[in-house]
């Protein structure tokens, strides 16, 4: 069985597993305004992203994947949609994207391979001027190592200052992250609370760390939520 062939019929999701996905508050206020922007899903599975893209009146979406199965049902929906490997598609494409999603794609990547792929998203796929929105599993989160390991495809986890490292190497400048603290889908008031709590939570760790003589790296912002969210150019 190929790994990402039948990826999401080993991690046992299908179609119906994304069935009431909304896009996050934080993607809706950094998608742009105009809405014949060319955008790219990369990684884009069942198409849940690039459905609820082209709900909001976006009409120039494209996405790649390696999953045959989701493909095909992304084909079904009237999404465009092509089998290729990210490199591969860097390489063939003659297209420029205003905008690229690449949700949970990055930790499948192979460290030896992560900086020379970023740098060549950047170069070959990203119009003058366009941005990447990346999402990837977060490694000081209270899962801890947790989704090093869930997914047996993921090679590394990230932090703040890896990923910053990652994406300054292969030449973004402008690097800035999104929803730090994990609230942007709550309720004033759950938002409230969440802020609240989680400055206890931030407290007894700074505390924990003094005790055991730990540290964080301190020019690298401290983020716990599950996933990191960056929006880069």
């Amino acid at each position: 069985m190929n790994q990402y062939s039948e990826y999401f019929k080993a991690r046992n999701i299908n179609s119906e597993f994304y069935s009431d996905y909304s896009l996050p508050n934080y993607l809706l206020k950094v998608l742009p305004e105009n809405k014949h922007t060319k955008i790219l899903d990369i990684g884009c599975g069942y198409g849940m992203t690039m459905m609820a893209i082209k709900k909001l009146g976006f009409h120039d979406i494209k996405g790649i994947d390696l999953s045959d199965e989701a493909l095909e049902f992304c084909k079904s929906k009237g999404l465009i949609v092509t089998k290729t490997d990210i490199l591969n598609f860097c390489k063939a494409n003659n297209d420029k994207f205003d905008f690229i999603i690449m949700s949970h794609v990055l930790e499948h990547i192979e460290k030896k391979e992560i900086i020379n792929l970023l740098s060549c998203i950047r170069t070959n796929l990203l119009s003058p001027g366009g941005f990447i929105c990346i999402m990837v599993p977060n490694a000081q989160s209270n899962t801890d190592a947790y989704w090093a390991y869930e997914d047996f495809t993921h090679h590394t986890l990230f932090t703040t200052g890896s990923l910053i490292f990652v994406l300054k190497s292969a030449g973004f400048e402008s690097i800035k992250f999104l929803d730090p603290k994990g609230v942007e889908d709550s309720n004033f008031i759950i938002r409230l609370l969440k802020v609240f709590l989680l400055k206890i939570y931030e407290a007894k760790k700074v505390f924990w760390n003094k005790v055991t003589s730990s540290s964080y790296h301190h020019p690298s912002p401290i983020i716990f939520t599950y996933e990191l969210k960056v929006l880069a150019k």
